[in-house]
């Protein structure tokens, strides 16, 4: 259950998801499991361009079409691990803003005073930044903030 945004958000197997049971697990799945075809899937389930995840990502664009259009392809470590951490700041707005994804990525997309009054998509090229940007939402979720 923790992980089924895996299969919601980027369509992976059910019975892939399944077999993960802990962080150690995910970190495999991530490694060796992790395909173009699965970031193809959040891309369109996050309705973010190109352009910003490829501001997002340590990736050009150029490179991110490319790995996109191979579908099997296991993408590099750093990019894949990006995605799930993206997921995961998806799975837990969702949460904040009541399954509306349009309110998240107009909060993504808004100056946020916590964030130097940067928006919180500008900072989730770093993983420090994708952490407070997680730690933003689930003040939001748990408090009267949202």
């Amino acid at each position: 259950m923790q992980y089924d945004f895996l299969h919601n958000m980027y369509k992976m197997p059910e019975s892939m998801v399944k077999n993960i049971h802990n962080e150690n697990e995910l970190i495999d799945t991530i490694r060796n499991n992790f395909t173009s075809s699965h970031a193809k899937n959040f891309i369109s389930y996050s309705e973010l361009s190109i352009n910003t995840w490829s501001k997002i990502l340590p990736i050009s664009v150029r490179t991110l079409q490319r790995s996109l259009d191979n579908k099997k392809k296991t993408l590099e470590l750093i990019v894949s691990e990006t995605f799930i951490e993206i997921g995961e700041i998806y799975k837990i707005g969702l949460l904040a803003f009541d399954n509306d994804k349009e309110r998240l990525n107009e909060w993504l997309f808004t100056g946020n005073a916590y964030f130097n009054h940067k928006r919180p998509v500008d900072i989730m090229d770093t993983h420090k930044g994708r952490d407070l940007i997680k730690s933003e939402l689930t003040r939001i979720e748990y408090s009267e903030f949202g």
